[in-house]
């Protein structure tokens, strides 16, 4: 029996405050990881899925990078912009539902509550 996986407890997000970012992923990844997360959502999305044990052939995943891929992985996973379904990552909405979240809670906090409905 498989033993199971362990996600993080929490994810930094890093909020730039001067100059705003590209991409969501660069609040979350930089440098090589970035490269990779880049290649992963590209991949998922113009084919839909990416099976396990295919992310070498599909990515051009080698050597050391593939330990920054599994990180990457765990990341995405953890966040929910990329679901598991029967062997085969897919991207998923769950991230941005958390993000709605977060927003409502902000404007719950500074009293705006009118707007949240």
């Amino acid at each position: 029996m498989p033993r199971r996986r362990k996600f993080p407890d929490y994810v930094s997000i890093r909020v730039p405050v001067y100059q705003p970012p590209n991409s969501v992923l660069e609040l979350l990844f930089d440098g090589k990881t970035l490269e990779i997360a880049r290649k992963v959502v590209d991949y998922l999305k113009q084919n839909g899925g990416l099976f396990k044990d295919e992310y070498q052939e599909a990515l051009g995943v080698d050597g050391a990078d593939k330990v920054l891929y599994f990180r990457v992985m765990k990341k995405l996973l953890a966040l929910g912009m990329v679901r598991e379904d029967a062997g085969v990552y897919k991207l998923s909405d769950r991230f941005s539902e958390r993000m709605e979240n977060l927003a409502k809670m902000w404007k719950f906090e500074i009293g705006k509550v009118a707007e949240l409905w």
